[in-house]
């Protein structure tokens, strides 16, 4: 029986090139790798998710289940490769050859297909990120990202295959460096944009809903995207903003300020006694003091300068809410709070006024009043030096 099984292993194949134990070797091996695909792979990425998910983290059950498929397909690419080894391939080089190089192919496709799938890790890892910042635009850029890194595997996998069959990559390579030198100035102004945005993302000046003013506009953010960013004003007109120009100008971020300003001038009339002035600044001082809505810890209340028609004080704190209804509220308090105080104290608010003081005496009676004081004070006496106005001499009549 052993005799007559080994004597028809060592048979030839009719019309071929091999005997009938290469050929049952290699079905064998065919085999044996499907059910090595089947049942140990299969346990053993079952084994590794069940350990994948007690973790924390959702990584490694991601990374499990992009390796799933490349690894059961390398099983049976690797037993297909065994089995054709099998064979007396060497007896035919040119098919040897070809056979060889389709395998090597094979092997750069399932590498490059494995490495796509696990760029699911690298977005699970930067969105995790991203959702601590406040920033919506890093969100909308990971998509983006993960198609970049995909391409660039695939270019890179594409590359090696050529080098595999033979081909020089280096023309392709200095085609598609000119054909990108000539996209980026074809397209330098979005590509200036979209740096700008990488720089907004980076600094974060602003999010959606927060109200910034710039050289360009001035109003709340409606939108982030990657060439512009949505403004809209207050007349809720909406204007679009090139990042390029957000990334390279100052951005004032009112929405980030922990407290608003009151700051004012009140002019009351020149009749107001410096007895007046001191209660009246006290008055406003104690309104302030009084008022839990505005900030304690820093406030300016001064007679700050005698102008053209009044008397001017200087008020100058803080609220405690940023909330713009809320300090038009807390300002108008102020305000009501100051008239009450003036009118009880007698102060009256000035306007502008033009006083003209008509003198009834004559011009020598004004210098020699001077005069008379100067000397009253212990001064010299002011010579008048006008030289009097002569009378012109009288021209004879002509007779003649």
């Amino acid at each position: 029986m052993k005799a007559a099984l080994a004597e028809f292993l060592g048979n030839q194949v009719p019309y071929a090139d091999v005997t009938w134990g290469m050929i049952l070797g290699a079905l064998a091996v065919l085999l044996l790798s499907y059910l090595l695909r089947k049942y140990i792979v299969e346990w053993m990425l079952h084994g590794l998710g069940m350990v994948a998910a007690k973790t924390k983290t959702k990584a490694d059950d991601i990374f499990i289940e992009a390796i799933r498929g490349p690894l059961r397909f390398t099983v049976v690419y690797f037993g297909i490769l065994l089995a054709i080894w099998i064979l007396p391939l060497e007896r035919y080089p040119r098919v040897e050859s070809v056979v060889f190089h389709l395998f090597r192919i094979g092997g750069i496709i399932i590498f490059a297909w494995a490495a796509v799938r696990s760029t699911a890790v690298i977005t699970y890892l930067l969105q995790s990120l991203a959702i601590k910042t406040e920033s919506l635009l890093d969100d909308r850029l990971i998509p983006f990202f993960e198609d970049v890194l995909v391409i660039l595997i695939w270019i890179i996998a594409g590359i090696m295959v050529l080098q595999d069959i033979g081909y020089d990559p280096s023309g392709i390579i200095a085609g598609l460096g000119l054909g990108g030198l000539a996209f980026a100035l074809a397209a330098r102004d979005t590509l200036a944009n979209f740096f700008g945005s990488l720089m907004l993302i980076t600094d974060k000046p602003f999010k959606i809903g927060d109200w910034i003013q710039t050289d360009d506009a001035d109003g709340n953010v409606e939108e982030i995207g990657f060439r512009s960013t949505k403004i809209r004003l207050f007349d809720k007109s909406v204007v679009q903003v090139p990042n390029s120009r957000l990334a390279n100008q100052p951005i004032r971020n009112f929405a980030r300020r922990d407290r608003r300003r009151i700051y004012f001038h009140i002019g009351v009339t020149y009749d107001t006694t410096p007895l007046q002035m001191r209660a009246g600044l006290n008055a406003i001082r104690q309104l302030i003091l009084n008022n839990e809505r505005i900030r304690h810890d820093f406030y300016l209340v001064n007679f700050k300068e005698f102008s053209d028609s009044s008397l001017n004080i200087m008020v100058y704190c803080f609220t405690t809410t940023t909330v713009w209804a809320e300090y038009l509220e807390i300002y108008e308090e102020l305000l009501l709070g100051i008239m009450e105080e003036f009118d009880k104290l007698g102060i009256e608010f000035a306007f502008p006024t033009m006083t003209v003081h008509l003198s009834p005496d004559e011009p020598g009676e004004i210098d020699r009043e001077a005069q008379l004081l100067v000397e009253k004070l212990g001064g010299k006496t002011i010579k008048d030096t006008r030289r009097p106005f002569e009378e012109s001499p009288q021209i004879p009549e002509d007779d003649g």
